[in-house]
């Protein structure tokens, strides 16, 4: 039994859990899979939960050798993901930036995520640009 599946099956039939789950995977939107994330993945399987994310960043390394990612998702179960909305907050207070989750009792109709990248970013050059300005 993992660490995620413990977690997550003390909620009871009805929930959603979000937050940093340092755990990766391109299913809810990472860039690469761990470990961790393929566990995550096979308990939210398992269990025939959801996973809710906004498929963009959500973590934002200080250090430049690292390329952001996201971490922060929403689990849930009993909840359809029509009804379900979730966004970002680009509120840079720390290395992540919030996500929020909106849930209604009609479906909502979803508009394209706003995205501080896209399929076209060089990371190599972020990461140069922020090491340069960091110098100042």
């Amino acid at each position: 039994m993992t660490s995620s599946w413990f977690f997550l099956s003390t909620l009871g039939p009805k929930f959603t859990a979000g937050g940093d789950y340092n755990r990766k995977h391109i299913v809810w939107g990472s860039r690469l899979t761990t470990t961790k994330g393929r566990e995550l993945l096979k308990a939210i399987q398992e269990q025939n939960y959801l996973h809710l994310s906004t498929g963009t960043p959500t973590y934002w390394p200080t250090d430049g050798n690292k390329t952001p990612d996201l971490l922060d998702f929403f689990v849930t179960i009993g909840i359809s993901p029509g009804y379900t909305d979730v966004q970002p907050s680009y509120d840079l207070t720390s290395d992540h930036s919030p996500i929020t989750a909106t849930i209604n009792t009609s479906i909502i109709t979803q508009k394209p995520t706003s995205r501080l990248h896209n399929s076209k970013t060089n990371w190599e050059t972020y990461r140069k640009t922020i090491q340069e300005r960091e110098k100042l």
